[in-house]
C-alpha cells in the first residue's frame, strides 16, 4: 500500500530500480505512523517481482503471491522477539549467511530490518561487515525512526530516504476517508499533536479512543501535584499505557500553558513551569535508553520530583 505522502519517494526508488542504480542499502526515516514498513515492503515485492522493472509489483507472479503470504525464501526480516527489546546479534549473523547464498526463486535477496534503532552494538557492528561488502542483487532496508541513536558509520552505508508529515489538511482529509466512524476536526487535529503529524498513528489514537484516557491522564497528574493522588499506586496503573505517549502528552499540555502564559503576560512565567518541563524531558530520555530500567519506578520518580516542584 502506498500512501500519499510517500509518492515522491516511491517515484524516486522506481525510477532508480527502471534504470538499475539501486542502492544495496537503503533507510526509511520519519516519525511513527507515516507507513515506513509498507513501503519498504512495496519496494521489496518490486525487485522480487518476476516481470520487467516496472513502477509496481504484478501481484500475480509466483514470488508476489511467496511474499504476500509471508514466506518468501530470498527474503528476511529482522526485528526484536519483543516490542522494545534489543535486536541481538545473532539475528544480524542469520542475515549475513542467509545473504552469502544463491537467491532461490527469485534474482534478489532482500532483507527490512525494523525498528533499525533497537539493534545492540555487537548486531550493529556485524551488519556494519555486511554493509562495506555487499553482495550483488541484495537490497537491505533499514526502518528507523530514531536514527540518531544507529552509528553513524551505518548511516554513511546507506542512502536516506526521510518521509516528511503531510499538511495538516491532507492528513485530516486522509483520515476522514479511511474510518466509517465519524470524528470532529478539532479530535483529529489534537491527534495529529500528540503524533507529531503522523495521520496512521493520529488514526490510531482516534479509533482506540486513546484521546479519552490521555485526558484521564491529564487529570490524574493534576491529582498527584495537588497531593490528592497516591504516586506509587498511578505508577501502576499507567504501565497499561504507552509510555512515551503519556510523557509527550504532558509536555503538550504544559507546552500550551507556557505559551498561553507567555501571550497573556510577557517573560512572567514561573520557573517551576520550566523546571517541570525540564522533568519531563529527561524521564522521556531515561524511558528510551537502552538500559532495562524499571519502569514503574521510574514513573514514581518522576511524579514525586513533580509534586515537590509544585510544592515549592
Amino acid at each position: 500500500m502506498l500512501y500519499p505522502w510517500q509518492t515522491e519517494q516511491w517515484r524516486s526508488f522506481s525510477l532508480q530500480y527502471e534504470q538499475k542504480r539501486l542502492p544495496h542499502a537503503i533507510i526509511l526515516t520519519g516519525v511513527n505512523g507515516l507507513g515506513q514498513l509498507s513501503l519498504a515492503n512495496k519496494m521489496v515485492a518490486t525487485v522480487l517481482c518476476e516481470e520487467p522493472p516496472i513502477s509496481a509489483p504484478c501481484g500475480g507472479c509466483h514470488n508476489c503471491q511467496v511474499f504476500a503470504a509471508g514466506n518468501h525464501p530470498d527474503h528476511t526480516f529482522v526485528g526484536p522477539d519483543e516490542s522494545g527489546k534489543q535486536i541481538k546479534i545473532e539475528k544480524i549473523r542469520e542475515l549475513k549467511q542467509k545473504h552469502t547464498l544463491t537467491a532461490n526463486i527469485a534474482k534478489w535477496k532482500t532483507s527490512i530490518i525494523w525498528p533499525a534503532e533497537n539493534m545492540n552494538i555487537s548486531a550493529s557492528n556485524s551488519l556494519l561487515k555486511l554493509l562495506e561488502e555487499p553482495q550483488s542483487n541484495t537490497l537491505l532496508i533499514l526502518i528507523s525512526i530514531k536514527p540518531q541513536l544507529l552509528p553513524v558509520t551505518i548511516l554513511s552505508r546507506c542512502q536516506k530516504v526521510p518521509l516528511a508529515v503531510p499538511t495538516n489538511k491532507q492528513a485530516i482529509e486522509w483520515i476522514e476517508e479511511q474510518d466509517q466512524e465519524t470524528y470532529k476536526e478539532i479530535e483529529i487535529k489534537r491527534a495529529l499533536s500528540l503524533s507529531n503529524g503522523a495521520p496512521i498513528e493520529a488514526l490510531r489514537l482516534l479509533s482506540s479512543n486513546s484521546l479519552y484516557f490521555l485526558e484521564q491522564i491529564s487529570k490524574d497528574f493534576n491529582h498527584v501535584l495537588s497531593g490528592a493522588a497516591n504516586p506509587v499506586i498511578l505508577a501502576q496503573q499507567w504501565q497499561q499505557f504507552d509510555l512515551h505517549m503519556v510523557l509527550y502528552y504532558l509536555q503538550l499540555k504544559l507546552k500550551q500553558r507556557l505559551v498561553k502564559n507567555i501571550e497573556s503576560s510577557g517573560n512572567n512565567i514561573v520557573i517551576n513551569d520550566w523546571a517541570m518541563y525540564d522533568c519531563i524531558i529527561d524521564t522521556t530520555k531515561l524511558l528510551s535508553s537502552s538500559h532495562n530500567l524499571n519502569k514503574v519506578l521510574l514513573i514514581e520518580k518522576f511524579m514525586v520530583k513533580a509534586m515537590n516542584l509544585t510544592s515549592r
